[in-house]
């Protein structure tokens, strides 16, 4: 297969995140090429690197497993920023850099000389992507918040719990996640429009913003309704279709699409129910929705009969070609070979162990991303790149150590 030069190779991108949204966005980035320099606050760097999941993950010397799964591949500098030294560093290192993404309370960095006016200044080509729960003009701006905040405030809580019950948090920070996949695609897009007009640019993205962003059919039922619709919890079932949702099965649960007629007279015969096609209860979609516990009940009585739950999904999605899957855990996805070869990589942990990390969901013909290298240390490249991008020579690398600016876990 001929040699391809990877998407971002070439690009240079400054991360001054910590914890998820700003550095999933770079792990993807780093997945396609970019050179991606993570930028860590002294005395412990990003929050993520305390967070253990045993008594082994992070010891003799091994980067923690969650640090490593969104920063692997990375180049670790470590600089007081909030000091005015530090922050002449950061502005050295943006002078080099294609983009910037950080994701402080607005204001914060404005506050240490980095704003993105600062930044423009030694660099008017750059991508600045600056990520914040409300927004950068939100009169909100400088509360504190996070996943959990943007969930509840941008509408997504609301739709998930039992009907008319206690709205439930999810177990995956899925505001964070969909803000990095924003930032990525909204820095790429930066990007592309530098490359053809050679301006650089500011992008403000909101947690909250890119949660309302997933209520499409709600926000669409409740303009079209003037107001009168406004979508509740639906419990294991997806609002206003069924059968849409999970099923109790032989062995765990199973997850069943049912969205148009011809989908639900296919699967009632094939359960041998076909008098439930004749009932006005059951022969239409808002039947069927208005009586969906004794419908449930019935399907999931079905379910059972059957050998076990590999047997149903191959009628359900085989046979009758329903969007239908097993409720998976974490671990049965990881043990599957088929799922797991696709996103779940071994990868040494530099202390003689393996960790389980994320691979890119990106699969390109011509530039596939490369499997995860390792995580570095905190700080492991702070003198290598201060000299090779920044000029920096011993005196100054060495003065910077001793005032504690900036550390390094492999000073030359």
């Amino acid at each position: 297969m001929a040699e391809y030069q990877r998407i971002f190779e070439g690009v240079r991108v400054l991360d001054v995140t910590q914890y998820l949204a700003g550095p999933v966005a770079t792990r993807l980035m780093v997945d396609l090429g970019a050179e991606v320099i993570k930028v860590e606050l002294p005395p412990t760097g990003d929050g993520s690197r305390r967070l253990r999941f045993s008594a082994t993950d992070g010891a003799d010397g091994a980067v923690p497993v969650y640090f490593a799964m969104h920063n692997r591949g990375k180049q670790c500098v470590c600089v007081d920023f909030k000091r005015s030294a530090g922050a002449a560093v950061v502005l050295d290192l943006a002078r080099k850099a294609d983009v910037l993404i950080e994701n402080y309370t607005p204001g914060v960095l404005r506050g240490y000389g980095l704003g993105y006016e600062a930044i423009a200044a030694v660099n008017p080509k750059i991508v600045m992507c600056s990520i914040s729960t409300y927004g950068q003009d939100s009169p909100h701006a400088a509360r504190i918040g996070n996943d959990l905040v943007a969930l509840a405030a941008g509408g997504f809580l609301h739709m998930v719990g039992e009907p008319g019950g206690h709205p439930v948090y999810p177990a995956s920070a899925i505001a964070d996640h969909m803000t990095a996949i924003n930032a990525f695609g909204a820095i790429s897009a930066a990007l592309f429009h530098r490359e053809r007009t050679g301006v650089g640019q500011h992008i403000d993205l909101a947690l909250i913003d890119c949660t309302f962003n997933s209520h499409d059919w709600q926000l669409a039922a409740y303009g079209a309704s003037d107001g009168a619709l406004d979508p509740q919890r639906g419990g294991t079932q997806r609002t206003g279709a069924f059968p849409y949702g999970v099923f109790k099965s032989k062995e765990g649960y199973i997850g069943i699409g049912v969205f148009t007629e011809p989908q639900w007279a296919a699967l009632a015969r094939r359960m041998g129910r076909e008098d439930l096609l004749d009932v006005p209860e059951f022969n239409n979609a808002g039947g069927r929705f208005q009586n969906q516990d004794a419908l449930k009940l019935i399907i999931e009585e079905w379910l059972v009969t059957l050998p076990g739950d590999d047997a149903a999904i191959a009628i359900l999605a085989d046979e009758l070609r329903l969007p239908a899957a097993r409720v998976l855990s974490v671990g049965q996805y990881t043990r599957d070979p088929e799922l797991s070869r696709r996103m779940v990589a071994r990868i040494p942990d530099g202390a003689g162990g393996e960790q389980l990390l994320l691979k890119s969901p990106h699969k390109f013909s011509k530039t596939p991303p490369l499997d995860p290298p390792p995580a570095a240390k905190l700080g492991q490249h702070t003198s290598g790149l201060l000299r090779s991008l920044c000029g920096y020579g011993d005196d100054r690398l060495a003065a910077l150590r001793r005032d504690g600016i900036v550390i390094d876990s492999q000073p030359e």
